[in-house]
């Protein structure tokens, strides 16, 4: 799950608290689940190589972070996030990586991490699921098919303190490599900025944030800068937490894609003593491209989690995804296809 927007902004460390000052933290967690795949293919025909049983870890991760006071109301902040494949041979995967100064004037920050356009998001009920997570339930759409869901290297961040309840954010990065060769890199290669209102946590939340990702950032040639808006609310309280997020990834620059359109996620749960019932509902439509119209899609997931202890959940949860979207996360082969997946997933989730 995600953590509230201080803990997993750009700069998460501005509210660091003081006994962490040269006490670096460890923490992480392992989320596992077993999970019984049904996929069909572009010609709707059973995808046997994803389709079956599997054992798969969501974003199973560690991680150390801390802060240093400097003195003068100044501190050095850092973290050093991995995602660990527990399911798998591979070992270490980067997460969110960074060194930075905070104080009164907020934080200023340089390394890998998620931009402000993913941050803002609303608590997802679903997070690190294959099918129902963020990213492949909004259809492919966006940039690289991100959905917005975009995790950065080489950035320059910055993060204000409150202005009564307002947080803003910003984030720079270059491209260095890759992209349009007849341009040099620039901090304006891709931006993204956001606003923020209330805690995830409690009460009510709202945000908005927007990305510019420069035609030199875009390998394979869009014709233009694209440009993605997000605008999410919540609302929290007594158990009942509901939120709703809007996207836009109909930027310019997105032609001949099945990437642009327009996407409406809402979550709802509420929380019976140690249960807490959950449903997601996204609405992906998709633009025209070279006079087509691609397919639009109703995607939905439907779970129970039960709380073991302060740290450890047990879940259920049954996922369905229409047109686009296959097992793995990746677009299938046309979204006028009849390509569909679903899964249900028994799983466990352990945070330390």
């Amino acid at each position: 799950m995600k953590k509230n927007i201080v803990a997993l902004a750009v700069a998460s460390a501005i509210a660091a608290p003081v006994a962490m000052a040269d006490a670096p933290t460890v923490y992480g967690q392992i989320n596992m689940a077993a999970e019984q795949y049904s996929v069909k293919d572009a010609a709707g025909d059973k995808d046997k190589t994803n389709s079956g049983s599997q054992v798969n870890s969501r974003a199973s991760r560690i991680g150390i972070k801390g802060a240093t006071d400097l003195g003068n109301g100044l501190k050095a902040v850092y973290k050093a996030e991995f995602e660990v494949q527990i399911d798998g041979s591979s070992t270490l995967k980067n997460r969110n990586q960074y060194v930075g100064l905070a104080g009164g004037f907020g934080t200023v920050l340089m390394g890998r991490h998620d931009t402000p356009f993913k941050m803002i998001q609303s608590k997802d009920l679903f997070n690190d699921a294959k099918l129902s997570d963020n990213k492949p339930m909004a259809g492919g759409l966006g940039v690289a098919g991100a959905g917005g869901e975009v995790r950065t290297s080489n950035v320059l961040a910055y993060v204000s303190p409150s202005f009564g309840g307002v947080k803003l954010m910003g984030a720079f990065v270059p491209k260095e490599t890759g992209g349009d060769n007849t341009k040099e890199s620039s901090f304006t290669d891709t931006v993204s900025l956001a606003a923020m209102y209330g805690s995830k946590k409690k009460g009510l939340y709202v945000a908005a944030a927007y990305n510019t990702w420069d035609k030199a950032t875009q390998a394979g040639g869009n014709a233009g800068s694209v440009d993605e808006l997000r605008v999410t609310a919540q609302y929290a309280i007594a158990g009942l937490i509901a939120n709703v997020m809007y996207q836009d990834f109909s930027g310019k620059g997105i032609k001949d894609t099945n990437e642009k359109g327009t996407n409406i996620q809402a979550n709802v749960g509420y929380k019976i003593g140690n249960f807490m019932p959950k449903v997601k509902v996204s609405q992906v439509d998709r633009d025209k491209a070279n006079g087509q119209k691609f397919k639009d899609s109703t995607n939905y997931a439907l779970g129970l989690d039960y709380s073991l202890g302060k740290k450890t959940t047990a879940y259920v949860e049954y996922a369905y995804l229409d047109k686009v979207e296959t097992a793995d996360g990746n677009v299938a082969a046309g979204a006028n296809d009849k390509s569909e997946a679903s899964a249900f997933s028994i799983g466990l989730l352990h945070k330390f």
